[in-house]
């Protein structure tokens, strides 16, 4: 089939009569210009035949029909001539200024879909943007453009200078986009006018200096006067506000006009202008800080005085009454008898939050202050009673931690305030001298910030997100100022109680998941005795957690009951460590439980082990066959056994068996995790109390010997690690297997220039407790190590200083081969040897390194030898020799070496 027949035939179905042929004639359009677009390519005849039966087709009566033109042309203007664009772009303006409103509606749409779907590249894009902008333009400038109209149109313009700014930045578009927009910022339609400002501000990046300047003078600073009209003034407030957010660098000459009529219009009676001219203010200090910061005290000052502002509010003391707003049914009753939609105030109080909760984010060298005056502010307006309002004081005061946490320091730490039998012991008068520290401030006012925040906490009268985001400023407090919550133990164990008692349900698991993180928080960071009077409390409601059938729910349990049992460690004895280990074991003998669960029960069984030894240890042990499994995820497993070996004395069999299981996942390829696993094993093989089996050094080495490999240096440093343990352990069983299969290996490694840091440290390790274990080999690993590198020399990749270090700390550990090993490779620095420069250059490293803890007063001629080569192609090595030799023998060597130097 052609593509002239293919197109003719759906251009037959598009002119059908009826519907749905000609919204399925679109459909195949659609469909095979997405899998082929070259099937629309070809004759341009017929490529014009379609397009204008598309065009037509958005004029259809069917909305259906309509929709699926519209997407047709998202798809053709990716492909279409150049030529076609025009055609396209200047129908469809047609279509936007006619007197059909529902073809104006369908036409925008179209505008804005291939605005939407032009290529970045390619010179389509610059022939749209070219054509369609004048257009539009023109279609602003015309008074007799209707409102509907001038949106999509402004909404076209948006989405061209966002996709395309390249395109406008150096061209001669006309008429200017700032002159045409700027008359509709006193359109008397708000849709209009808001548009305008959105465009507008995304135009002024890329427009002319003297265009910016001018619409500063006649659109914005004449508005900001303090007699200017409230309409204009609120629009005027918002295009400052938008034009902040994307060029606030052209703003900044003009700021010492801008922002104090800012300030002056924030103080005039008109909710709307003043909640503006806020988020003015807070966009200012977001994107442009440095500047603002002259006007800083009045913006700080600004929204401490507007976060209070609640003119429909008749209450008492602020503080007191609002702590105390949720007990007081009669409170109640007036706040549902009033409705929110009479009041605005609100917007107002929550953009000074956001005012405020910028400057704590941008200024974080102000903390001190901000903890002066900011901070008892937000406190006192925890009990806002607009929700919004709420949440949004609550999340600023979270970033003022977390900004303290950040920036404020180290906390202070104090001797003479504790916490004993659940009361304070102040501290002497002269604590009073301390220095004014974020941290002190913070300290100070914890009692107030409790009060304010502990009553809002009501289970039966709160909503879930307000709830979990009180425990999120509680833990956020926790985690800047650990232990500070020991005096409100009481109202947060009540509401926890409430959370946790009830079953999680799709709107409240997300609060149980915060509030059981915040309570291991609470208990990782407070003494026992805070807790502990509270535990008959929280264990039930905790226990019955761990059987909730929510996975995330169950595994933060188990987290929790981890952190009170390292905490209370060694805990007592008690009903509910027996009820833990039995939920731990019920979800691990439990093929379909959660991964996730599965690794905090295992984690949980860890620590029940460390924390309470005598119970578990009465057990049949039966956790570890769920634990020690060979299939799936086991690195949390792996990481329980390194933990329990390590802090648990353990039985020989049960060591054995954990080794065993260890090895076996070593065994299969591929595997990720071999650190822990290597890990695990150096931690297990060290707990053997009657010794390690004659049968596990031979097994350990023949299954170690395949990552003694440059390919993974991580692995490596701990295969040789697990290597240098054995001959110390265990040196009979050990050493001959290792010098059997393993020290041809090993060799090469010495000289690889790969080999460094902690795997050239285990590698010096290895052969330290190689040579102590049997004294014999050390005359055999010295001269190994100098032929395998010898054997190298001629590849390039051979590092001598490896090699040098390696023979060293061989003589180190058997000193009774050092006068050999001085005499052997002396000789080859001598100045009548024939040696090869890289056998001289070794020599020199090797003697160099002895030199660093062997005496050599008696070897005068040696360091003449090396003195000599300071002008040889081994001058490096020389130099590194020579400047060991005065270490243990600093009247021989060092005048000379200094005299030697000053000649040279």
């Amino acid at each position: 089939m052609t593509k002239s027949y293919l197109m003719n035939s759906l251009i037959e179905k598009m002119q059908s009569p009826d519907q749905d042929f000609r919204f399925m004639g679109l459909n195949d359009l659609l469909n095979e210009i997405k899998q082929d677009p070259n099937s629309f390519l070809g004759d341009e005849s017929v490529e014009n035949k379609v397009l204008r039966q598309v065009l037509k087709l958005v004029e259809d009566k069917i909305s259906e029909v309509k929709n699926q033109a519209v997407k047709c042309l998202g798809q053709l203007i990716k492909i279409m001539r150049e030529g076609q664009v025009e055609f396209v772009v200047e129908a469809l303006i047609q279509f936007l200024v006619g007197k059909d409103e529902e073809l104006r509606d369908i036409s925008g749409l179209a505008l804005k879909t291939i605005t939407s779907e032009l290529p970045p590249d390619g010179k389509i894009a610059g022939k749209a943007c070219s054509e369609l902008a004048p257009k539009l333009l023109n279609q602003v400038l015309n008074p007799d453009t209707p409102p509907d109209t001038l949106i999509e149109t402004l909404s076209t313009l948006s989405i061209l200078i966002t996709r395309f700014p390249a395109h406008f930045s150096y061209s001669q578009i006309k008429p200017q986009p700032l002159t045409a927009i700027a008359p509709l910022l006193t359109h008397p339609r708000p849709a209009v006018r808001k548009r305008a400002i959105s465009t507008l501000s995304q135009f002024f990046p890329i427009a002319p200096p003297d265009l910016c300047a001018q619409l500063l003078q006649t659109n914005v600073f004449p508005y900001l006067e303090a007699d200017a009209n409230l309409e204009p003034q609120r629009t005027t407030v918002n295009l400052v506000s938008a034009i902040l957010r994307q060029s606030p660098q052209q703003l900044a000459s003009s700021f010492d006009r801008i922002i104090p009529g800012v300030l002056k219009a924030v103080q005039r009676d008109d909710d709307e202008l003043c909640e503006g001219c806020l988020q003015a203010l807070e966009t200012l200090l977001l994107r442009s800080s440095a500047e603002a910061t002259p006007f800083l005290s009045s913006i700080i000052q600004t929204g401490i005085q507007y976060i209070k502002y609640d003119p429909n509010y008749t209450g008492g003391g602020e503080d007191e009454e609002m702590a105390e707003a949720d007990e007081d049914d009669e409170d109640e009753d007036l706040d549902d008898q009033y409705s929110d939609d009479e009041d605005a105030s609100y917007k107002i109080r929550r953009a000074a939050t956001k005012l405020l909760s910028a400057v704590i984010v941008t200024r974080p060298e102000l903390l001190v202050p901000l903890y002066k005056e900011v901070s008892p502010v937000l406190i006192s307006r925890f009990g806002d009673r607009e929700a919004t309002v709420r949440l949004e004081v609550w999340a600023t005061y979270i970033t003022l931690l977390n900004q303290t946490s950040m920036y404020g320091g180290l906390p202070h730490v104090s001797d003479g305030e504790h916490v004993v039998g659940g009361k304070r012991k102040r501290e002497s008068e002269d604590s009073m001298d301390i220095e004014e520290t974020p941290y002190v401030l913070l300290k100070s006012q914890i009692p107030a910030q409790s009060k304010a925040l502990l009553p809002q906490l009501k289970v039966s009268k709160t909503a879930p997100t307000t709830l979990q985001a009180g425990f999120q400023v509680l833990h956020a407090l926790l985690s800047v100022l650990p232990g500070s919550l020991f005096a409100q133990v009481s109202p947060i164990v009540v509401t926890i109680k409430g959370i946790l008692s009830q079953s999680p349900t799709t709107t409240t698991s997300t609060l149980h998941l915060t509030c059981l993180s915040f309570l291991g928080l609470f208990f990782s960071t407070h003494p026992p005795p805070v807790f502990t009077p509270s535990l008959p409390v929280l264990v039930p409601v905790l226990l019955k957690s761990l059987g909730e059938r929510h996975p995330r729910v169950a595994s933060e349990t188990f987290r929790t009951f981890s952190a009170l049992l390292n905490v209370t460690r060694p805990v007592k004895s008690g009903d509910w460590l027996e009820r833990v280990y039995d939920h731990a074991i019920q979800r691990l003998s439990t093929t379909d439980t959660d991964a996730e669960v599965r690794s905090c029960a295992e984690d949980c069984i860890a620590d029940l082990w460390v924390c309470v030894t005598d119970m578990v240890r009465a057990k049949d042990g039966k956790e570890w066959h769920a634990i020690c499994r060979t299939t799936g995820n086991t690195s949390v497993a792996v990481r329980v056994v390194t933990k329990v070996a390590r802090d648990v004395e353990m039985s020989d069999d049960w060591v054995n068996g954990c080794v065993e299981w260890v090895m076996g996942l070593l065994k299969k390829s591929g595997r990720g995790g071999k650190t822990e696993l290597f890990t695990a094993l150096d931690t297990l093989v060290r707990r053997y109390q009657s010794g390690m089996p004659a049968d596990l050094p031979p097994s350990l080495v023949s299954q170690i010997k395949v990552y003694i490999s440059t390919s993974d240096i991580s692995v490596l440093s701990q295969a040789l690690s697990i290597l240098a343990l054995l001959p110390e352990l265990a040196p009979e069983t050990s050493f001959p297997p290792i010098e059997r299969e393993l020290l041809a290996d090993i060799y090469p490694i010495a000289h690889s220039p790969l080999v460094s840091g902690a795997a050239l440290d285990a590698l010096l390790s290895f052969f330290s407790a190689l040579v102590t274990a049997d004294d014999q080999i050390a005359t055999h690993v010295v001269p190994g190590l100098v032929i395998a590198v010898q054997k190298s020399s001629g590849k390039g990749d051979a590092n001598p200083i490896n090699v040098a270090k390696c023979i060293g700390e061989v003589v180190k550990s058997q000193q009774g081969v050092a006068a050999g090993t001085i005499a052997e490779y002396s000789k080859y620095i001598k100045q009548s040897s024939k040696a090869k420069t890289s056998s001289v250059v070794l020599s020199l490293f090797i003697l160099g390194g002895l030199g660093w803890f062997i005496d050599m007063c008696p070897q005068q001629d040696v360091f003449n030898n090396v003195i000599d080569h300071f002008s040889s192609k081994g001058e490096g090595a020389a130099a590194f020799s020579a400047g060991a030799y005065p270490i243990l023998a600093r009247g021989l060597f060092a005048s000379s070496l200094f005299l030697q130097a000053v000649c040279t």
